[in-house]
């Protein structure tokens, strides 16, 4: 693979997580939650069907999703590349935030 493409639901997501996380437990923690999506974000690209990862096509068609400590990476391949619909917390009412016009 090794291509990847952020929709603008999901730059929100990571950016309102990110936020949240700073101001709740500090920069430091922040960044360490920030490298660990990262980390993940990388793996999926890597190899999409890694062992963790789940079939929700319930969601939108090739739809997998990847848990995060308490987030959810929800993605598809699409061609040689990865789309990212969405980063969610796992309490999240998924079939209300992701659907076929979440992916990029």
């Amino acid at each position: 693979m090794g291509s990847y493409r952020l929709s603008k639901f999901a730059e929100r997501d990571l950016a309102g997580t990110l936020r949240y996380t700073i101001k709740t437990w500090g920069m430091k923690q922040g960044t360490a939650y920030f490298q660990l999506l990262r980390v993940a974000r990388t793996r999926i690209v890597n190899d999409p069907f890694l062992p963790g990862s789940k079939t929700r096509d319930d969601l939108a068609n090739g739809c997998r999703a990847f848990r995060v400590a308490k987030h959810l990476i929800f993605y598809r391949v699409k061609g040689d590349s990865v789309e990212i619909a969405r980063i969610l917390h796992e309490c999240m009412d998924f079939s209300r935030h992701v659907g076929e016009e979440t992916f990029p």
